[in-house]
């Protein structure tokens, strides 16, 4: 391999999120569609003589589980992997517990580095080892926007014909997506939508859809009510809505001034919560 690599760790959101049902395993049946956005965590790959995981940036101090660390001890474990133990720094700009699958798009990003670099042994199904370390690892392992169902698992690629400019709002609140959940009592009976590719209309797609995750996530936070009550106010605002399992809020609107305008409100009117202007790619 190259003596050093530096990628970019992607971030998403949540265009809609409807729960189905409670599985037997404990996790729940979802239907879902995820795009990816220009904010992004920087991931650098460097040559070691032994496994090095360093988290630096927004939140760094808050990490509490290593995915990555779990992903090699995997790896290790199931044999599919040659000796490779390289360290590896993960710059933080994705807030963490936010909705935004900063942790998952992490870890598939160092999963598709590995293959690139051809460190796994002959025939590894990377889709499988996507889906047995979490539930939006699978969706990063593609360059795509996707719905998604089951736990998480990718149904169809979807293009997005435009993209989408999008204002990010997050009160700094880590939220549980276990605890999420767990308190959830709102679910969807079969939904049938009708999303093409490339998909040319977000505003009628989300007009039809939720995220049934939000009500319980604000009785665990309830600023994401706030957040909620003051994105309506905004001028210009296509559609609004929490992504995944909170904490984060986002706008889409009609275009990038008017997106950066709002983002002014928030940074005057409400300085300690966390806020970024990005669009769906």
């Amino acid at each position: 391999m190259l003596d050093i690599l530096k990628l970019k760790s992607f971030a998403k959101v949540n265009l809609f999120l409807h729960v189905l049902n409670k599985r037997e395993d404990g996790y729940h049946n979802i239907l879902s569609l995820l795009s990816r956005i220009d904010l992004f965590d920087t991931i650098t790959i460097e040559k070691s003589s032994k496994l090095e995981i360093i988290y630096t940036g927004l939140q760094s101090n808050e990490i509490v589980d290593d995915n990555i660390l779990k992903l090699f001890n995997l790896l290790k474990e199931k044999d599919l992997i040659k000796n490779f133990n390289p360290k590896i720094t993960i710059d933080k700009k994705i807030p963490i517990g936010a909705g935004l699958g900063g942790g998952s798009s992490n870890v598939a990003t160092i999963i598709n580095a590995l293959k690139d670099l051809k460190i796994f042994k002959d025939n590894i199904d990377i889709i499988s080892i996507a889906r047995e370390l979490g539930s939006d690892i699978e969706f990063f392992t593609y360059n795509q926007s996707a719905l998604v169902n089951n736990k998480g698992s990718v149904v169809n690629l979807i293009d997005i014909e435009k993209p989408q400019n999008i204002l990010l709002v997050n009160p700094r609140v880590n939220l549980s997506t276990a605890e999420v959940f767990k308190l959830n009592t709102s679910y969807s009976k079969k939904i049938d939508l009708d999303i093409s590719t490339p998909l040319r209309d977000i505003e009628k797609i989300m007009h039809f859809t939720s995220n049934e995750l939000e009500d319980s996530a604000i009785v665990l936070c309830p600023d994401i009510h706030v957040i909620k009550n003051e994105m309506k106010k905004q001028k210009n605002l296509v559609v609004a809505r929490m992504s995944g399992s909170g904490s984060t809020y986002f706008g889409i609107f009609e275009d990038k001034q008017a997106t950066l305008l709002a983002k002014e409100y928030f940074i005057k009117n409400y300085p300690q919560w966390w806020t970024a202007a990005t669009r769906t790619i």
